[in-house]
């Protein structure tokens, strides 16, 4: 019998996605509303992020509102949408180096640590010590 893996853990875990529970994403409807009223597609698009949250698994929940705290401090704070997606791209990018740099680090540790795990057994003679 086969142990599941971190990955198979991974895909139990995740299997019930929070998009699974949302409607349809149709783009050129999102596309339209936008142009229609703007008012309208952020108020939807608030909701429909809320409602990824709140069916993502708990222990990311924090973090995703937080993420999105983050990203609409951005939107407000930039003068134009070209402007806000360079800074969210910026952010992402700079997410995705930390991890990769969390990673290679690790994997660094992960091989030198392995020097020591293979390193050759040594045997050697075991001294009784007899008490007074």
């Amino acid at each position: 019998m086969n142990m599941p893996t971190s990955i198979d853990r991974y895909k139990q875990e995740h299997s019930q996605d929070c998009l699974s529970n949302l409607p349809e994403f149709d783009f050129d409807e999102w596309a339209s509303l936008h142009k229609n009223d703007p008012e309208a597609f952020e108020e939807k698009r608030i909701e429909w992020l809320t409602a990824c949250i709140i069916n993502a698994p708990q222990k990311y929940q924090k973090r995703l509102n937080g993420l999105m705290f983050h990203i609409n401090s951005i939107r407000r704070l930039e003068k134009n949408p070209m402007q806000t997606c360079l800074k969210i791209s910026a952010m992402m990018m700079d997410s995705l180096n930390d991890m990769r740099t969390f990673l290679s680090d690790l994997n660094s540790t992960i091989s030198n640590n392995s020097e020591f795990v293979h390193a050759e057994k040594t045997s050697a003679d075991i001294l009784q010590f007899v008490r007074p």
